[in-house]
């Protein structure tokens, strides 16, 4: 891997994943700084990782609301 390919990595990449991945987080009610960094050093995976968690909140909420009912 050639220096220039490192650098669009950190300079492109991993900015852009940061964001996409805190802002998945934020809607779903998640802290902004640790899934900032985590967007960051873990490029997008993060965003997966974000989307399954809050499928996996949003399940555990629908069964409550049908254990309420």
């Amino acid at each position: 891997m050639e220096l220039s390919d490192v650098l669009f990595l950190l300079v492109a990449v991993c900015p852009l994943s940061a964001l996409i991945t805190v802002y998945i987080a934020h809607m779903y009610g998640r802290r902004f700084w640790p899934w900032l960094l985590f967007g960051f050093f873990v490029p997008m995976l993060s965003a997966f990782v974000a989307i399954g968690l809050a499928m996996r909140d949003a399940r555990r909420r629908e069964a409550i609301e049908q254990q309420e009912k």
